[in-house]
């Protein structure tokens, strides 16, 4: 089956990281002893060249030996600044645009004046809708008073009514002062004092509430019945229209009362940001409801970016994310992932992708709105791992697999320089950018092929030359080594 690399796998977390962790120095490896021998040996010369000619005969292959190290798993990804807060602005009413305070572009900070507008003209609708309420309420009044004196028996009920109104006014007084003090009032006192009340009276309090109630009462049933004499006098629909109208010039006042208010003082800033657009020219006459001013914070910027299928479950909310703006580079957290993938088309190529948020901190105020910016998202962490370049490790259906490498089991073969190649199962765990994690399968010291021709198998006989941080080790002890003998 052909072999892929694990390059693109991606790996279960060994941990989460809690934060971007300081870079530690790397451990010095210490390799096996016959590895350095081997290579002493052949630097040397101390082998013939019919030895040396038979061993460079064999298929070459690169190895490194398995280290232990940290792994800091890490997710690039790339997005859009954008502002955690936006707020759009919009025209309170019909007015003209008196003053524009800013540009497109501009930096406002909270409390500024964006734009001002002429209220001269909505302050003389407001008037006009005031006078046309007032002849509505007068006209109303007018006509349920001409009803109430067309008959002998709607005049009476509304005496009646006029005097209970009074006296209702009266024993709720009484009631509120009963058993408190004296009032100074002769008629409010004089009820306290007849149902037990005053300075020492310990007085019947129900009893006082109950009298002020049939009060309330006796008002309610005359209220009814005048109600009644002048529907007898006024049709139902006449009722409504003097209503209607009344309630009509009532709204429109509101409305343009709100008006005024909100624009008082015109379009403020709520909070420090950029003006990402205006629409507002001076001079000109604006309609209500008109988009006039979009605002976006800078007191918080979000990195918007997206995640393929194979990196989703790497992902998470609270993983912490270094991110390079130009030469800046700033820390920000995971504060987001949607709740269901996007399409995204990227010239003829449409792929479903998870949309997310890092939230970025800027002190300095370096990041600017909508440029794009990359991210190393922190996905996870192992410490003490036993590890190997990722070039190493292959695939086939039966799981990962390294191929490693030792001196040959053949006395005379080993002594020749000629290496044994081993296919190897190992389980991995999380990557960085070099180097991947082996949880089971491999020991620190074990050498592993980095590169070999695609026609070796699993048993072949092999040159085996060093590579990568393994070659620098060994050429410095075999250095350190030649040092010592001289």
């Amino acid at each position: 089956m052909a072999e892929t690399t694990e390059l693109e796998k991606a790996a279960v977390p060994a941990q989460e990281p809690a934060a971007l962790p300081p870079k530690k120095p790397k451990k010095k490896r210490k390799l096996k002893k016959w590895v350095v021998l081997g290579v002493l040996v052949l630097a040397a010369g101390l082998i013939g060249y019919s030895t040396l000619q038979a061993a460079m005969a064999k298929p070459v292959v690169y190895y490194e030996a398995a280290s232990v190290r940290d792994i800091d798993s890490t997710l690039s990804v790339s997005g859009t600044l954008t502002a955690a807060e936006t707020r759009s602005y919009f025209v309170p009413g019909s007015v003209k645009v008196a003053k524009v305070n800013f540009k497109k572009g501009d930096a406002v900070k909270a409390g500024e004046v964006i734009a001002a507008f002429d209220l001269s003209d909505l302050q003389v609708s407001l008037e006009k809708a005031r006078l046309n309420l007032e002849n509505a309420q007068l006209q109303y009044e007018d006509t349920m008073d001409d009803l109430d004196n067309s008959s002998q028996e709607l005049y009476d009920v509304n005496k009646e009514i006029r005097k209970l109104e009074a006296k209702e006014t009266t024993y709720k007084l009484a009631y509120d002062y009963f058993n408190r003090y004296p009032t100074g009032d002769r008629e409010i006192d004089g009820l306290i004092e007849a149902y037990g009340g005053g300075d020492n009276g310990d007085g019947d309090s129900s009893a006082m509430y109950d009298a002020w109630q049939g009060v309330v009462s006796e008002l309610t049933a005359k209220m009814g019945e005048r109600s009644a004499l002048r529907a007898a006098d006024l049709s139902e629909n006449n009722q409504k229209v003097l209503d209607n109208n009344l309630a009509l010039q009532q709204i429109e006042y509101d409305e343009i009362a709100k008006m005024v208010n909100e624009s008082q003082g015109g379009i403020v800033a709520e909070f420090d940001g950029i003006v990402t657009d205006l629409s507002l020219v001076e001079g000109a006459t604006v309609s209500a409801g008109m988009d006039a001013v979009t605002v976006a914070s800078t007191e918080g910027v979000l990195l918007r970016f997206s995640v393929g299928k194979f990196d989703v479950d790497r992902i998470q909310v609270g993983q912490p994310a270094q991110v390079t703006f130009g030469s800046k580079e700033l820390t920000g957290t995971v504060t987001h992932l949607d709740g269901a993938a996007t399409l995204q088309t990227t010239g003829t190529t449409t792929s479903t992708v998870l949309q997310g948020e890092i939230t970025v901190e800027d002190p300095d105020g370096v990041l600017k709105l909508g440029m794009d910016a990359d991210a190393d998202i922190l996905t996870a962490q192992a410490q003490g791992a036993v590890a190997v370049p990722v070039e190493a490790v292959k695939t086939d259906k039966d799981g990962d697999y390294v191929y490693t490498v030792a001196p040959s089991a053949n006395a005379e073969e080993a002594q020749a320089g000629i290496w044994q190649l081993r296919k190897v199962y190992v389980t991995s765990g999380i990557f960085d950018d070099s180097y991947i994690q082996i949880t089971q399968g491999l020991s620190e010291g074990d050498l592993v092929c980095t590169s070999l021709p695609s026609s070796v198998e699993d048993g072949a006989l092999v040159t085996a030359l060093p590579t990568g941080e393994t070659a620098a080790l060994l050429a410095q002890e075999a250095a350190q080594a030649a040092g010592g003998e001289g």
